[in-house]
């Protein structure tokens, strides 16, 4: 499991956040690019001062304005008022339309369609923990990244030992010299509450003899960020009130339930099955290179991380599904993007649930 902050370091900056972060609406001819003294782009007209983007804020204005993004990119590194130009002629081509600017430090994070109804990060925190805690699960790992904020743990008296065949290669870093090692029901939560995808909170295995964390897909609940449109006719800020929360309650409630249900004993039980039947599906390909080259394409996965498998792969000595899954889960413990190691943890729950023609299609790869 990737490591990242602490639960206190989390709750710290969770508590900062939320005392500083200001969320405004406004048309967008109210709205204005301008260039700033370190020839980057601001966004002007919020709360009267130039507010500086983020990278991902930057995307966002690209995307709705349908500025190609490899061409705001270069005007953004080349000539950023040609960029400005572009922006705020886009922005008054439908003046009247409105939109959700999400900042935090005097930067703008988000640039929203106004029908995103925020499901916020520290809102989430505070649902989520008190269960975890309250049910004795522990917090191994959090990150807020600028996008998303994870939170991990595990659940220890939900566990089993792992069974004979399935300790992963001595090429790998191991937590119990001497014990073959047990799988412990986990959970991923997860969020982006400026529109970088969904809330999920996703049910996990995690193998004490290598310390990796498999995230499974059954019983996942996602949460899309869509609700009703604010009513605006200028800029203002939006406050938490108490409307809004009264509208949230109810999903918050189903967060509660949905988050212990992550752990229960019949969906780990079917995980556990699913890893001991992965241990008798072997690679039958002896061209290690096109099995992970067929693995990347089915699972989507990014290009560069086929050096890095193939090392683990050939490294664990365990040429099946579950070997597979495990070199996968292991190269997330090295990956320096907390984000791209999640989405490498995720992977390696794919791999053990994969229907039978994709699997196919990777251990027999030539």
């Amino acid at each position: 499991m990737k490591s990242g902050r602490s639960l206190t370091e989390l709750a710290a900056e969770l508590q900062r956040q939320s005392e500083t972060k200001r969320d405004f609406l406004a048309p967008q001819n109210k709205l204005a690019a301008v260039v700033t003294d370190n020839n980057d782009i601001a966004i002007d007209g919020i709360n009267g001062e130039p507010f500086p983007l983020t990278n991902y804020a930057h995307g966002q204005v690209a995307e709705h304005l349908e500025i190609p993004k490899k061409y705001y990119d270069r005007m953004r590194a080349e000539d950023p008022a040609l960029l400005a130009k572009n922006v705020n002629t886009w922005l008054n081509k439908n003046g009247d339309e409105r939109r959700m600017v999400r900042t935090l430090d005097k930067q703008v994070r988000a640039f929203m369609s106004p029908k995103y109804r925020p499901l916020d990060n520290f809102d989430l925190a505070q649902t989520v923990l008190p269960v975890l805690i309250e049910n004795k699960v522990t917090i191994t790992s959090c990150e807020l990244t600028e996008t998303r904020m994870f939170i991990k743990g595990i659940l220890e008296t939900l566990s089993d030992e792992l069974p004979e065949g399935l300790s992963y290669g001595t090429g790998h870093h191991m937590i119990r010299q001497g014990d073959r090692g047990r799988l412990v029901a986990a959970i991923t939560i997860s969020n982006s509450d400026i529109g970088n995808g969904t809330l999920k909170i996703e049910p996990a295995v995690f193998t004490t003899w290598c310390t990796n964390l498999a995230i499974m897909q059954q019983a996942a609940m996602k949460k899309y960020h869509v609700g009703r449109a604010h009513e605006a006719d200028a800029s203002w800020e939006v406050f938490q009130d108490a409307t809004r929360r009264a509208d949230d309650a109810a999903f918050w409630l189903k967060a509660k339930d949905v988050t212990m249900a992550a752990f229960r004993e019949d969906l780990f039980r079917k995980a556990v099955d699913s890893i001991k039947l992965s241990a008798s599906a072997p690679i039958v390909s002896e061209d290690l290179p096109k099995v992970v080259e067929a693995t990347i394409v089915e699972l989507a996965l990014p290009p560069a991380v086929d050096n890095g498998l193939l090392k683990l792969l050939a490294a664990g000595g365990d040429f099946t599904r579950w070997g597979l899954s495990s070199a996968i889960t292991r190269l997330a413990n090295d990956t320096k993007d907390y984000e791209d190691a999640t989405a490498l943890e995720r992977a390696g729950g794919a791999i053990l649930e994969v229907g039978a023609a994709s699997w196919k299609r990777i251990a027999e790869a030539a």
